[in-house]
């Protein structure tokens, strides 16, 4: 379940990536295993070749893997740091839909990002845990001022 973060409500312990791209790219790419050619799929609809390439959706041509999208980027990044609290403010809908269904992970974002298909998401704020498998009441949620 993703454990979703609001201002001032991070552990102390945990590392905040803000920069999805760069994180990446330096650190994450290194980790890339079978698990990531389905992501890279539902997301970007790019095959990935091998760790560092991917087949173009629009040509076939092979790419680096730098150029995938910052969302799913951002996925992986999640599925492969479950340790780090990343922004998804970058996200679109595409991967917001599987970044809510990763059996773990942690997000943060300045306003609400919810996938419409969300099952359960763990919310943290000042006040403590709160758990949501509702849409709407995540979003309210998200929007009161702490």
């Amino acid at each position: 379940m993703i454990t979703i973060y609001k201002k001032n409500a991070f552990p102390e312990e945990k590392e905040f990536i803000r920069i999805n791209d760069i994180y990446f790219n330096k650190y994450t790419v290194e980790m890339l295993d079978n698990k990531a050619a389905d992501i890279i799929w539902k997301i970007d609809q790019s095959k990935m070749k091998d760790k560092y390439s991917i087949e173009s959706r629009f040509d076939g041509s092979k790419l680096n893997i730098d150029k995938l999208s910052t969302g799913c980027k951002t996925t992986l990044n999640i599925l492969y740091n479950p340790d780090k609290i990343f922004d998804i403010s970058e996200c679109g809908e595409n991967a917001l839909e599987i970044i809510y269904k990763l059996p773990q992970g942690y997000v943060y974002c300045d306003y609400p990002m919810i996938a419409f298909n969300l099952e359960r998401a763990e919310a943290v704020d000042k006040s403590g845990t709160h758990i949501f498998e509702d849409y709407e009441e995540l979003k309210e949620w998200w929007e009161n001022e702490d």
